[in-house]
């Protein structure tokens, strides 16, 4: 296979990975002002882990990322970390790489649909 064929599932893979982290920011987001509630993320080391491993690029296999609590972040006296900025920031920057991820991927396609059609 070249390097052409892992493209569209790699890109794929992305766009979940992107889902994901939104589902864990919006949590965050939520719970801003839940007391003892802790900052989680999905590093995306751990994506790229999972998609370097043999066979993680199929559909047929789920994308399981772990949410993990951020460490090192300034608690408050209600015992919560959540960073109302830092959410903002990490939501935003998470939606472009969505945008760009399926712009990406259309473009894929696109091509792919026009050397098909010759």
């Amino acid at each position: 296979m070249n390097l052409n064929s892992y493209q569209i599932p790699l890109l794929s893979r992305a766009i979940e990975f992107a889902s994901q982290n939104h589902r864990v920011i919006s949590q965050n987001l939520a719970n801003v002002n839940t007391p003892n509630y802790q900052t989680q993320e999905i590093p995306f080391a751990q994506f790229l882990q999972h998609v370097e491993q043999p066979g993680n690029l199929s559909k047929d296999k789920e994308l399981k990322l772990e949410a993990l609590e951020v460490q090192g972040l300034k608690t408050r006296h209600d015992g919560n970390n959540v960073d109302l900025d830092r959410e903002m920031a990490n939501i935003k920057r998470n939606d472009l790489m969505y945008q760009t991820l399926t712009q990406l991927i259309g473009s894929k396609l696109a091509t792919m649909k026009q050397a098909i059609k010759g």
